[in-house]
């Protein structure tokens, strides 16, 4: 796979996991439909839009397909601290075939090893437990508990926060920094 911008031509392959309600409540919250037209304008606009910083919205792409997977996007980046935030959604026909760990991987190398950050935080729903276990395994450690921050299902439930320094991230890799 690789992690590549957002093309034009990607909006199909959003619209179609837009329309995937339960993939929406594991990431972020369920929007309402959008047109076609819509769709297509968004993924325009994204694919046109200047990179600020280091928060970007990049493309997961499968190399197998060479079609849109996921998207990775990273968030209040703050190079003064070299610690950044990002946020993962794999789309439903690539769940479970290692997208999401390789993706993690490719940006914290490139955030760590070529943009000098030290530090990395991902939230997660408490309910999604693949998510928690993934981070678990990347080495990640539970850093923190917001009680009934997010309302899914006729519910409230925990959104977990979970960081990994560099230095844990070469130690699980196997390697010393």
């Amino acid at each position: 796979m690789i992690l590549r911008a957002i093309e034009s031509q990607d909006w199909e392959a959003f619209h179609v996991n837009d329309e995937d309600s339960e993939a929406a409540r594991l990431s972020d919250i369920i929007y309402p439909p959008r047109s076609t037209d819509a769709a297509q304008k968004w993924a325009e606009e994204q694919a046109l839009k200047e990179k600020e910083g280091h928060d970007w919205m990049l493309a997961i792409e499968s190399l197998e397909t060479e079609q849109v997977a996921g998207t990775i996007v990273t968030y209040n980046s703050d190079q003064t601290n070299g610690s950044f935030y990002y946020g993962l959604a794999i789309f439903r026909p690539y769940w479970r075939r290692g997208y999401a760990k390789e993706a993690i991987h490719l940006l914290m190398n490139y955030f760590f090893n070529e943009l000098r950050y030290q530090k990395v935080n991902a939230h997660v729903y408490s309910f999604n437990k693949a998510s928690i276990r993934l981070h678990e395994h990347l080495g990640f450690q539970l850093e923190g508990r917001l009680r009934q921050m997010i309302y899914s299902q006729g519910s409230f439930h925990d959104e977990l926060i979970f960081g990994c320094t560099a230095q844990e991230f070469y130690e699980q890799l196997g390697q010393s920094k």
